[in-house]
């Protein structure tokens, strides 16, 4: 999913569980999680799009996200619980982009890039979008909304 995606439900999930030792795992375990369900990304083909390509659109979506988050759910819990729900939501991307961008195909970045290959569910556009929006947008009502 995209990094906004992640970004969203790790935001979530800080506004909703006010325990972060319950909170920040589950923001961690949410990543690998949404990204079996089929969706787009913007790190698919990225060997065909080039690494400054790749690099420039992983950190805006990245910018974004966070950005996105802090506007929606800031003012629902603590700033530093907020932001280490949205790293760790994250994480599983940031320690692959070492594979992606230099190259580093060894532990734990190679890792991280086999495990997040093999589970990837993917979706073209613009199923893999909707897909995403549908999902991140059920997991966020149901954990604000529904308990």
């Amino acid at each position: 999913m995209t990094a906004t995606a992640h970004a969203l439900v790790g935001g979530a999930i800080a506004a909703s569980i006010l325990n972060p030792s319950i909170g920040l795992p589950l923001a961690a375990l949410s990543h690998p999680i949404l990204d079996m369900i089929p969706h787009w990304d913007f790190g698919w083909g990225w060997k065909k799009k080039g690494k400054f390509k790749l690099f420039v659109q992983a950190s805006f979506d990245l910018i974004f996200g966070i950005a996105i988050t802090f506007l929606i759910f800031g003012r629902y819990t603590d700033n530093l619980y907020l932001i280490s729900a949205i790293f760790l939501s994250e994480v599983w991307d940031i320690l692959q982009m070492p594979y992606l961008l230099f190259g580093w195909k060894f532990f734990p970045f190679s890792a991280f890039y086999n495990f997040q290959h093999d589970i990837n569910g993917k979706a073209n556009l613009p199923w893999g979008i909707l897909t995403q929006a549908v999902t991140v947008g059920g997991v966020i009502f149901a954990l604000r909304f529904v308990h």
